[in-house]
């Protein structure tokens, strides 16, 4: 873990030895958020044998007066933090030696046990420092915003708490949370999502339009502090002596990547952390903003200005055909006439009225149904389904940031590709050449243009499925192109490792997704128009049987920013989190913020998640992580992970030959775990390792009699396990764990059926 900690965490020092935990259930901006501190060091191990002694202040001893040959751990001997050592430490060691006082006295700061020991910025103490936030804003805005989290982790990892100023300083410096206008020369500049910060004159100064400020307020918290908000429910926290934002230091951050959302633990269809019940609940649920994402899949909630607004459609998210068409085809409730786009406030109607229209309404098959694409009926229901269920959300009180580019509409397929087969779309699809995707192009553009006669300005986004492309429709400037793939998870888009391999069993290959991306890139740079891409990287349907795409997504991302043109991405999350389904969450929306990270980055960035998750033994579950992968990549074919069946994502071959490797390196992972949460979660992973492990030697060591009681064992541990923690094993009822052990036929059989639909695959 020290060469990941150096790479991560320079500026700090971190040198683990030792791991204690503090878990604080605090409840003022995030819902049930945990704190776990990591005692990276205890005070007084100056030579880190994990014990303070005589040895310790020979070594501090020899460092004050210059000799070079001790190894010093400089957190650990910085008692005064000072940022250097010196007489005074080597005196407060010899009082931990003589007994007068412990290690733990040495942190304390107000009465608390701190992780941050000491906070400068440019030298100067944070007593001597305010938060000033604009005279003329509110409570309702994002510079608020700023100050109550860094004025939060601050409080949390000092114990201090910095007060608060409107406008003016009431400190000798000021930390200054400054809104820049969008429209200004230097909003244009840093965007919706960027920021800028220096320290000038011992003054930190902060600068962002929407959501800049926030933003570096985390980005601080991370880089200075040691934060890492790396899942929904727990925020970890390095320790270190002494941090000092510097005089002279100056950040810009601009990311490259606009629309970033993710749905696994950071908020997002995680409704059950929130008090209201709806996604996303009060905007700070599931460390959302604190891993800088920015987006919306509905218009439910954490719009307002305070959160600095969020980028996406005001109602419905993909699909919203459907309910365009369900609100289209109802009856409202009294005599209404709907008019042309003029005098907007006649036309909005009570809440109850517009859900009684819908209500009323068809309800279309979402996985058989699609619109004519060229029927001018079926667009015009589609077309006021659209306006009345936007007007509906307006009516209820929600503000709309639609001239700023935030609030969008969704005008989107069925999630299906029954596409309209009459002769007027064939015409277009077929004879023309423009494809699927051009049919229904050419409806998205004529609904993105009709709007705007309602709200100028506003944009319009649909899914494309359909690996073709247009010959001449053009996407509209103020259309956003959300495209669908990677259609294999086993190989990285932009390698041609497909063709070789033959694609899927349905015969999609990521080499479709590239031929159609690179056009799609192409022509999104004449038109202006965005390409956001929905990336499927969660493990569907078969729980026990983790995806092996850990390491994928990094390559993924870069080549469909880097040569698809592509500004947004949609993680699709949802999966169970015993198979590293959050640690893929985190290591992504690391990298949709800093597109610039190197893939080294990105597997150190997998590393320090598997030790904050899991504890000490993280190297053996990388790799086991690393196994996991080369049994994906030995399956010798290509799979996705919402089609295929557990056999066709790994080599059985593989697992059997690796069983026993794979699994004495959770043991040995387990063995190291401290924290009992981090027992629960390898034991899990052990159990999962199990069923696939087992599945693959069932014939040679229970039917041939090789390894019997080893079988049984296993076999009663991983019962046992899913038993114990009541783990999901399938996505519905369809398939559940057998009531009884049964040892005599193959585990896989039992609980899935069917292992795999590849010709030549059989496990039983």
């Amino acid at each position: 873990m020290k060469k990941i900690l150096a790479v991560l965490l320079t500026a700090m020092m971190l040198i683990p030895s030792l791991v204690g935990v503090v878990d604080a259930a605090v409840g003022e901006l995030y819902l049930e958020q945990s704190f776990i501190n990591d005692e990276t060091y205890v005070m007084g191990d100056a030579n880190g044998d994990e014990s303070v002694d005589g040895k310790d202040a020979l070594a501090l001893k020899a460092t004050v007066a210059g000799l070079t040959s001790y190894d010093v751990d400089a957190q650990a001997s910085d008692f005064d933090a000072d940022g250097a050592l010196g007489a005074k430490d080597s005196y407060s060691l010899k009082t931990i030696l003589s007994g007068s006082k412990k290690s733990e006295d040495f942190e304390i700061v107000n009465g608390k046990k701190v992780q941050t020991y000491k906070f400068t910025i440019a030298g100067n103490s944070i007593s001597d420092y305010c938060i000033v936030v604009p005279a003329d804003s509110s409570e309702e805005d994002n510079t608020y915003f700023a100050y109550l989290n860094f004025m939060k982790y601050v409080r949390q990892a000092t114990g201090i708490e910095i007060p608060l100023a409107w406008g003016t300083p009431t400190t000798e410096y000021g930390i200054y949370f400054n809104y820049i206008e969008l429209n200004s020369e230097e909003g244009q500049e840093i965007g919706i999502d960027g920021y800028r910060y220096d320290v000038t004159d011992g003054n930190l100064n902060v600068y962002g339009t929407y959501r800049g400020n926030g933003y570096a307020v985390f980005d601080i918290l991370e880089d200075y502090f040691g934060f890492r908000f790396y899942k929904g429910y727990e925020t970890y926290q390095y320790k270190s002596r002494l941090v000092d934002i510097p005089e002279g230091v100056s950040v810009e951050k601009i990311p490259v990547i606009n629309f970033r959302h993710a749905r696994q633990t950071f908020g997002q269809y995680n409704g059950d952390n929130n008090e209201d019940g709806v996604h996303c609940g009060n905007g700070m649920c599931g460390h959302y903003f604190a891993n800088k994402l920015n987006a919306s899949e509905g218009g439910y909630s954490c719009y307002e200005k305070f959160y600095g607004s969020k980028l996406g459609p005001l109602y419905s998210n993909a699909h919203s055909f459907l309910e365009y068409w369900q609100m289209g085809t109802g009856s409202w409730p009294d005599s209404v006439d709907y008019d042309k786009p003029t005098e907007m406030s006649k036309y909005m109607y009570t809440s109850q009225q517009y859900q009684t229209k819908f209500d009323s309404g068809i309800a279309p098959d979402p996985y058989s149904w699609q619109p004519c694409a060229t029927s001018d009926t079926d667009y015009n229901t589609l077309f006021r389904g659209m306006i009345d269920c936007n007007r509906m959300v307006m009516s209820w009180g929600r503000p709309t940031f639609i001239a700023e580019g935030q609030t969008l509409f969704s005008f989107s397929i069925a999630d299906n590709q029954c596409y309209c087969m009459c002769r007027n779309c064939k015409k277009i699809s077929i004879s023309a050449g423009e494809g699927f995707s051009g049919l229904y192009l050419q409806l998205y553009n004529r609904a993105t243009e009709d709007a705007q006669a309602y709200y100028p300005g506003v944009r319009l986004y649909g899914i494309i499925y359909a690996k073709d492309f247009p010959k001449t429709i053009k996407p509209h400037k103020n259309f956003v192109i959300l495209y669908c793939g990677v259609s294999c998870d086993n190989h990285m888009i932009g390698k041609e490792e497909c063709y070789e391999k033959g694609g899927q069993l349905n015969g999609m290959k990521n080499d479709d997704d590239i031929e159609a991306l690179t056009y799609w890139g192409n022509i999104c740079k004449e038109t202006g128009t965005e390409i956001w891409f929905w990336i499927y990287p969660v493990t569907y349907h078969y729980y026990l049987v983790g995806c092996p795409n850990v390491f994928n997504f990094y390559w993924n991302m870069k080549w469909l920013h880097e040569e698809g043109n592509v500004t947004g991405f949609f993680y699709e999350g949802g999966g169970r989190e015993y198979n590293f389904e959050s640690l893929k969450e985190y290591a992504s929306v690391k990298y949709m913020w800093d597109m610039d990270m190197t893939f080294e980055e990105y597997c150190d960035i997998v590393k320090e998640y598997l030790y904050m998750n899991y504890g000490d033994g993280y190297e053996e579950l990388y790799r086991y992580i690393e196994m996991q992968t080369e049994a994906g990549d030995q399956c010798g074919t290509c799979f996705v992970n919402n089609f295929d069946r557990p056999g066709d994502m790994y080599s059985y071959e593989y697992l059997a030959e690796h069983y026993d490797e794979m699994r004495a390196l959770l043991e040995t992972a387990l063995a190291k775990a401290e924290r009992g949460i981090h027992k629960e979660r390898i034991e899990k992973i052990i159990a999962c390792c199990d069923f696939m492990g087992l599945t693959s030697v069932h014939n040679d060591w229970y039917l041939a009699g090789n390894r019997v009681d080893d079988y049984k064992e296993r076999f009663d541990y991983m019962y046992d396990t899913i038993v114990k923690y009541d783990l999901d094993v399938f996505s519905s009822d369809l398939y559940t764990l057998p009531s009884e052990k049964n040892y005599d036929e193959n585990i896989m059989k039992q609980i899935y059926d069917e292992g795999s639909r590849r010709p030549g695959v059989d496990p039983y």
